[in-house]
């Protein structure tokens, strides 16, 4: 069989694709073939991508033949097809690799962040801690946004400093200031307070590092005012500060602190070796440039935060940009600036920018996250959660943003799994996405009607706010809406003055606030300006448009602009059965009874759920009225089955028994006798009937039962008993009744 070196390449690609595959067993025969012949192969780009299968192959044992892969490695150089990625893959078994191979890799790049951290790595594993906190604070001299060298830095520090307690040598002060001040170790601070080996600067950033962690922000703030401020403070000391004040986003602190730390004084690009190298390594990373990028940074978001200077903002960003093209944070912070004015594409493509420059992805899609609902792109938030919640855990905050875009759909179910989701399963502390959690569960309720439910969250979103503050009268706002929609206007009447005397009310609610003291004749503040012509939406469009002018129409007594307003906003509410009932009462005020009947019967079956007995005792009235007994009877019937408490407690059986008295008179229209005696013999069934009913009782006998003597005379008996006005003309019927009885049955 003839080998070629086209069959050799294709043994590669299936040896690559074995290896993606994790079928290893397969990879060590192809592996075997491709050494067999290998020497066919020609060309250095072929041989090279040999060298790299093989290299992965060797990794995949447990124990590294470091020897036989830095021997590839030394193949790729030889052959000039040497990449960084191979330096990379090498340098990773950090346990094994030889401190040469991390030497020649710095060398040739010196800005690749993979090879330093697995150098770095090697450092620690050997405890060179010194060495390596070098090579890390170089490397975040180079990629500020590194969180997982920030966080080895810590701990390589951390250990560091140990070793130098734990030491029998005298340390070195300013070593151990800088290490416990990185590692904020307060015990070693609180020492060195009093060290007099240390300048003047550096005991004030020992005093000022423990009062960070010791005190309350504003009693530091306080101390700045009276002691700090007139101290000698190194622009190290002075940034730490800015850090600290801008933590609890107190940026009118870091626009009085903050100073330029002037221009870096950036080192050569001279070396040939490691050793020059590393001289390179500490010149850079004590240049002051990442100093100068934090400078920027800090004062730029002073000025996005507190001055609100654009100009100031733009200065930073330019700047810092011209310092350093690749800043992700800067580029973080050229998005601000253009959110400042609105221009939400040109934030995207910063942020984009700022994600391309090495931004963390969690932190890309979240900023990402705040345009979208800027611009609300409620389907660009569900997107960009679900790309988030694929690669890391969901937070609290992609949790919000997510059940806000599906309330904003009317996706209601699935909003309320979402934030019961979060509001069970994570922490709440007093600054998160808490409260607004519970407002949007509370307009889920309040879309469901479940007003119970609605004011139980109520009750644990203020509980996050002070009394009157904004959040908290937003809230109340929410409120005004949900008792209007309750029917409980006095109640609502409160909310909305509390409002009012806070200057919070929302203007939306201003026409419900004069309707609610109009239609339940509640007292109206002074300073309320009556209704108007001037409170009206010329071109409504909205829900809140068309109720809003409805209300106004209504107390100005336009009552049929009134009840066209009202009527297009139920078609539009979510809670359509409540603006019906309100359309029909706005009709009986009106007097317009044929309208008033139209919406209780819309309102009953085109929402049937939120119908009430009062919606039912309404439509029983209007039919009575207009003399169909028939549709009066089936609706009084359906509200004491639908309703039999409201029933009881507000039509009591007492001597008048309206609810029985109606069934009665109903059934007479309807001259259904059965029914007619049936709910006479019921009213006459008690110790002592109303004479009323006795009386009605009188007339239907003489009409339909003139001749039964017996049931004259016990009516007329018992009227005789019971009605101190009993009259000459039933008395002398009574007689001559009793006469017939006598005439007819005893003689």
């Amino acid at each position: 069989m003839i080998i070629s070196s086209n069959d050799i390449i294709s043994y590669i690609e299936r040896a690559e694709a074995h290896y993606k595959n994790n079928q290893y067993q397969a990879l060590q025969s192809v592996i075997g073939d491709i050494q067999e012949y290998v020497t066919l192969l020609s060309e250095p780009e072929d041989f090279a991508r040999y060298y790299r299968i093989y290299m992965l192959y060797l990794g995949v044992y447990e124990e590294m033949n470091m020897p036989v892969l830095k021997s590839y490695l030394q193949g790729l150089i030889d052959y000039g097809q040497v990449q960084a990625s191979d330096f990379e893959y090498v340098c990773s078994f950090y346990e094994a690799c030889e401190q040469s191979v991390y030497e020649d890799a710095l060398v040739r790049y010196p800005y690749n962040d993979t090879i330093q951290l697995h150098y770095a790595f090697k450092l620690q594993n050997e405890k060179r801690y010194q060495d390596a906190i070098l090579v890390l604070k170089y490397l975040l001299e180079c990629y500020p946004a590194l969180t997982e060298a920030r966080f080895l830095l810590w701990d390589i520090q951390a250990a560091q400093l140990e070793y130098i307690r734990d030491s029998d040598e005298e340390a070195d002060c300013n070593e151990l200031l800088d290490l416990a001040s990185a590692t904020h170790n307060k015990s070693v601070l609180k020492g060195l307070q009093l060290d007099e080996r240390l300048d003047l600067p550096s005991q004030t950033l020992a005093h000022m590092h423990v009062a960070m962690w010791e005190n309350k922000s504003i009693d530091n703030k306080a101390l700045w005012n009276s002691e700090w401020k007139h101290l000698e403070i190194t622009d190290r000391t002075r940034m730490l500060l800015v850090d600290y004040f801008q933590s609890f986003m107190r940026y009118d602190m870091v626009s009085q602190i903050i100073k330029d730390p002037g221009e870096p004084q950036l080192p050569e690009e001279d070396y040939s070796n490691f050793e020059e190298f590393k001289v390179y390594m500490q010149d850079f990373a004590n240049s002051g440039w990442q100093l100068a990028q934090h400078y920027y940074l800090r004062y730029g978001d002073s000025a996005y935060y507190h001055t609100k200077d654009r100009n100031v903002l733009n200065q930073c960003v330019q700047q810092g940009l011209t310092l350093n093209p690749k800043n992700p944070n800067l580029f973080v912070l050229k998005a601000r600036a253009f959110f400042f004015v609105k221009n939400y594409k040109q934030t995207g493509e910063a942020y984009h920018e700022a994600f391309r420059n090495g931004l963390r992805m969690s932190e890309y899609l979240f900023y990402l996250l705040e345009v979208n609902s800027r611009i609300e792109s409620w389907q660009g938030i569900l997107d960009i959660v679900e790309q988030f919640h694929s690669r890391q855990p969901a937070t609290l905050k992609t949790l919000f943003f997510k059940a806000r875009a599906l309330v904003k759909f009317s996706r209601f179910d699935e909003a309320l799994v979402v934030i019961n989701e979060a509001l069970e399963d994570f922490p709440l502390p007093p600054h998160s996405y808490a409260p607004w959690l519970y407002n949007l569960r509370m307009i889920i309720h309040m879309n469901n009607q479940n007003y119970t439910a609605f004011f139980e969250d109520m009750q644990s979103e203020i509980n996050y706010y002070k009394i009157g503050d904004s959040d908290y009268c937003s809230t109340m706002n929410l409120c005004v809406e949900a008792l209007l929609e309750m029917d409980d206007y006095k109640e609502c009447h409160k909310y909305a003055i509390y409002n009012h005397e806070q200057g919070q009310l929302a203007p939306e609610l201003y026409p419900v606030f004069k309707w609610i003291c109009y239609y339940d004749y509640l007292p109206k503040p002074e300073d309320l300006a009556p209704a108007s012509e001037a409170d009206l939406v010329k071109m409504p469009t909205t829900f809140i448009d068309f109720r809003n002018n409805g209300l106004i129409h209504w107390i100005l007594k336009n009552f049929d602009a009134a009840i066209g307003n009202l009527s297009q906003a139920a078609h539009m509410a979510n809670n359509k059965a409540f603006y019906l009932k309100m359309v029909a009462s706005c009709a009986e005020d009106s007097f317009d009874n044929a309208e008033a009947l139209s919406a209780y019967k819309t309102a009953k079956e085109q929402a049937p759920e939120a119908s009430d007995y009062k919606t039912f005792f309404k439509l029983y009235n209007f039919y009575n009225e207009e003399n169909e007994p028939k549709k009066a009877l089936e609706t009084l019937q359906h509200s004491i089955q639908s309703y039999p408490d409201y029933t009881f407690f507000d039509f009591p059986k007492d001597e008048y028994n309206m609810m029985l008295r109606s069934h009665k008179l109903l059934s007479q229209q309807l001259e259904d006798i059965e029914g007619y005696i049936k709910y006479s013999a019921m009213f006459l069934s008690k110790d002592q009937p109303s004479v009323q009913a006795l009386y009605d009782q009188l007339t239907h006998i003489k009409t339909h039962f003139s001749s039964d003597d017996f049931l004259l005379h016990n009516v007329l008996e018992q009227l005789l008993q019971y009605d101190e006005d009993f009259g000459e003309e039933e008395l002398e019927l009574l007689k001559n009744v009793k006469s017939s009885i006598i005439t007819s049955y005893f003689t």
